[in-house]
């Protein structure tokens, strides 16, 4: 995670998670991971994945969401 981005407030109604990594085969992945709570609280996600290889991206974002 990045620049302390794992904390999370107690009263917090959405907050944003940065990741950086590397895929198999030494492939840079860089990923924003958005929360947020309505007041029926329901969570909804918003997930962005960057990397140089479209398929490495589709991966990443393909296992994030389904997990």
């Amino acid at each position: 995670m990045l620049q302390g981005t794992e904390l999370v407030t107690a009263n917090a109604r959405s907050h944003t998670c940065l990741l950086a990594g590397q895929f198999i085969g030494d492939v840079n992945v860089l990923v924003r991971l958005s929360f947020g709570i309505d007041s029926q609280k329901q969570v909804a996600m918003k997930l962005a994945v960057r990397s140089e290889d479209q398929y490495v991206s589709d991966a990443v974002h393909e296992i994030i969401a389904n997990a």
